[in-house]
């Protein structure tokens, strides 16, 4: 998982992104997605206690919801089709 809390906190201190990113394991086009993600919401360091890197993902990257709104095959036609005689 991505330090976000890490990431954060090295760039307060002045870090640069590649020493942040060889720091934290990580690339720097993440560490640049991450710093770039909470520029946009007004995120900065020191953050709460109760702000974890779960949460700060969730803020930051929220999972799309629309995946589950996807149509179906007909399974019964593939079925179907895949049981005749190639012909």
């Amino acid at each position: 998982m991505t330090k976000y809390r890490e990431i954060l906190r090295l760039k307060s201190l002045g870090f640069s992104e590649r020493n942040i990113a060889q720091s934290c394991g990580v690339s720097r086009n993440t560490v640049a997605k991450v710093l770039k993600k909470a520029a946009e919401i007004n995120l900065s360091w020191p953050l709460d206690f109760d702000m974890t890197d779960s949460a700060l993902e969730e803020l930051m990257f929220p999972k799309d919801k629309s995946a589950t709104n996807k149509r179906m095959p007909n399974f019964d036609y593939i079925r179907k089709e895949l049981l005749r005689n190639g012909g």
